[in-house]
């Protein structure tokens, strides 16, 4: 089970605001986020709850600092160190694009914030009886 602990679980249950299906069924990147597993999941929603960043328009130039949008880090995969590195991640970069092309445009182009991934996230986890406890 997925928890992350905290002394006021009522107040982060308030906070979550989860959105109802319905509304989330008519977006088509909601669609995208359906085929992540739990744990692909949860790593967003780490990153997310860690006020981390996620790049955007970044698939094809992962040098210097973490440049994976929010798919590469559910995905599992790291920033690139070597040109070996670099080659692959963009190998995958390509594949995962094509796989999550309506969830990665709307992310890029701004339609989404990582306030609409996380409630998203959240809706999943209630749909697959997962509990956050922060």
């Amino acid at each position: 089970m997925f928890t992350r602990r905290n002394s006021n679980a009522t107040k982060a249950k308030s906070e979550a605001k989860i959105l109802p299906i319905t509304n989330l069924e008519k977006e088509p990147w909601f669609i995208d986020l359906l085929g992540l597993s739990n744990d692909e999941l949860m790593r967003v929603y780490c990153t997310i709850t860690n006020d981390s960043d996620f790049a955007k328009n970044a698939w094809y130039i992962p040098l210097g600092d973490d440049k994976r949008c929010p798919i590469m880090i559910a995905k599992g995969h790291r920033t690139p160190v070597t040109l070996k590195e670099m080659a692959e991640f963009e190998d995958v970069a390509r594949t995962l694009e094509e796989q999550y092309r309506r969830f990665i445009d709307a992310w890029d182009y701004g339609h989404i914030t990582k306030t609409d991934i996380k409630k998203a996230i959240l809706t999943l986890f209630q749909l697959r009886s997962i509990q956050i406890v922060e």
